[in-house]
């Protein structure tokens, strides 16, 4: 019951918790230390991104909202209408894991909006404040970890411990992405690729690549407890999801590499190359469009039963 739907809120909630996480680290780690020539500069894209997780974080609060409301109405096998009934959305919200998830990150999602608003509003205690957004926004994104097939099914620890990895991985690499080209979009071209933008993308590749072994680990791990066999990694709805899910990521992977070859282009250079940049900026584009591909079915996999189960 309300399945397109569903998939629909959980996707859009799931991108949202992973650009606020990718946009707080990319802030904090690549964006942390500046030096007094770029400082305004770079203070002025910081305003961007905070800009951006304002609007992010709308999206978080309505997609939670319509989670929510599809999961009251699926749970109770009700009509949308019924649903608006305190008693049936306060047993959901009071009663049931997901309902107690669902507060946390209501109020996760409060705090933060707060935070931002104190960011925007000030200088000197900003990086303090970002900080605290970034711890927040974590716990927002690993919270998902606990209505996952993993933490529904209580197969063992390490399942919900690698959906918690598997989460922080792609947060702090796909939710960076989209940060990384409006810097690399708002960057002014008379900066010094040595000094900034091969920093910057330097240490986002760095990242990246520590995110991608994380993601592969973790993955394997989830896969064998959720699919347990090949053959039903073939024969299953999940099975065959995931495997499309896997082809999407190698693409990433392969993506990312390219990057990672541009970059150290980048640093033989001593002043900027606009048409290295560009290309730069046009495969982390690209990545960015796998990355949605690839988190929509991350979504329908949170629908379907997992290949265990049959």
């Amino acid at each position: 019951m309300f399945v397109p739907q569903l998939i629909l809120a959980r996707a859009l909630h799931i991108s949202a918790s992973i650009l606020i996480t990718g946009t707080f680290t990319f802030d904090l780690v690549m964006l942390g230390l500046t030096g007094p020539s770029e400082s305004d500069h770079l203070r002025e894209i910081e305003r961007s991104l905070l800009r951006l997780t304002v609007w992010t974080l709308i999206v978080a609060l309505l997609s939670a909202l319509l989670w929510f409301w599809l999961e009251v109405a699926s749970m109770g096998g009700l009509p949308l209408k019924s649903t608006f009934s305190v008693s049936v959305s306060g047993t959901v919200l009071m009663e049931t894991q997901f309902g107690r998830i669902w507060q946390l990150r209501l109020v996760l999602i409060a705090a933060a909006f707060v935070l931002v608003a104190s960011a925007l509003a000030q200088v000197k205690a900003r990086r303090a404040v970002i900080a605290v957004l970034w711890l927040v926004s974590v716990v927002l994104l690993v919270s998902l970890a606990w209505i996952s097939h993993a933490a529904a099914a209580g197969t063992t620890p390490f399942g919900l411990l690698g959906d918690v990895l598997h989460l922080c991985a792609a947060g702090l690499w796909i939710g960076g992405l989209l940060p990384l080209a409006i810097f690399l979009t708002r960057v002014r071209p008379s900066f010094s690729l040595g000094e900034t933008v091969a920093r910057v993308v330097r240490r986002f590749s760095t990242l990246s690549l520590c995110c991608v072994s994380v993601i592969v680990v973790s993955g394997i791990s989830n896969s064998w407890l959720l699919v347990g066999s090949i053959h039903a990694l073939f024969t299953t709805p999940y099975g065959r999801l995931l495997v499309f899910k896997l082809t999407l990521f190698a693409i990433l992977i392969g993506l990312g590499a390219r990057n990672r070859f541009l970059v150290k282009a980048m640093r033989r250079k001593t002043v900027a190359d606009p048409e290295l940049v560009s290309q730069v900026r046009r495969n982390i584009l690209c990545e960015i469009c796998f990355a949605a591909t690839v988190v929509t079915i991350v979504a329908c996999l949170g629908v379907t039963p997992p290949a265990r189960h049959f």
